[in-house]
């Protein structure tokens, strides 16, 4: 009886041990099913959004400042024609005036023949040199107009170069996000070797960011100084290394979204959008 029970326990153990691996190797293929799909998820909504509320305004702005160039140069030349036509009354008024002047001194030296016609002549000149006066006014006033105008291009200019500067610099931080999914998704594939060379390339995109953010760059080498120590986490093949994943892909996205109360692009309607949620691996 006892021999029995013995050999039934045995012959029932590798069937047990079987169905017990098989239900281990469904768990894990159905966790990384639900991994891959909020990862396909998180690239299929936040790449277009990302592509509107970041390539877009600085497309936008790009076009904002060559119409402003454009503006600038039409401007510029328009004044400066104004100018050359207004130099060359001027010369013609000197001239005349020259003339008149020279035909006075003349004419002075019979000053009891001709007194009428030196009041008439003095008349004329008095005319002329109020003419000469209005003229110089008028080159002035728009001379003055012209250095506003270019005071106040150049001022747009470099507004809008400010916001394209920090726009290009949330764009690399948003490819630094994609790159850090792209690690945690290789390494759900147990492709530690491609996923080292990915975070490089995320180490790279934050460089860029942190070049064109200086504003940021406390942030940005704390990133970099923990990116440097995944690598190792990596090597070692660390239980840390998604949850420190998940944490410094939350840290960047919160640099790439553009504060409530301040929507990238100022006044060109872009309205803020809600933050993406963080992926569960």
């Amino acid at each position: 009886m006892t021999y029995q029970q013995s050999t039934s326990g045995s012959s029932e153990s590798p069937v047990l041990r079987a169905i017990g691996g098989f239900l281990r190797f469904l768990i894990r293929f159905i966790f990384v099913l639900i991994v891959g799909a909020l990862v396909g998820a998180g690239l299929y909504y936040g790449v277009p959004w990302a592509y509107r509320s970041l390539v877009q305004p600085v497309q936008q702005n790009t076009v904002r400042v060559a119409a402003l160039e454009q503006r600038m140069a039409q401007e510029q030349a328009r004044l400066q024609d104004e100018n050359l036509a207004l130099q060359e009354r001027i010369a013609a008024l000197e001239a005349e005036m020259t003339a008149l002047g020279e035909q006075s001194a003349v004419q002075t030296q019979d000053v009891n023949g001709n007194a009428e016609q030196i009041q008439q002549l003095e008349s004329r000149i008095t005319e002329v040199e109020g003419d000469l006066k209005a003229q110089q006014d008028v080159v002035a006033g728009v001379r003055s107009q012209l250095d506003r105008g270019i005071s106040d291009l150049s001022e747009q200019a470099a507004q809008i170069a400010t916001q394209t500067e920090e726009l290009e610099g949330r764009l690399a931080l948003l490819q630094t996000a994609q790159d850090v999914l792209r690690v945690h998704l290789l390494l759900l594939e147990d492709n530690p070797r491609s996923a080292r060379d990915t975070l490089t390339l995320a180490t790279a995109h934050l460089e860029q960011a942190m070049s064109l953010m200086p504003e940021q760059a406390a942030t940005l080498r704390d990133l970099q100084a923990r990116m440097a120590a995944l690598e190792a986490l990596i090597a070692d093949r660390s239980f840390r290394t998604g949850p420190e994943l998940e944490s410094l892909w939350a840290d960047v996205m919160d640099l790439v979204l553009p504060p409530a109360s301040a929507p990238i692009g100022g006044a060109t309607g872009v309205a803020p959008v809600e933050p993406t949620p963080t992926p569960t691996p």
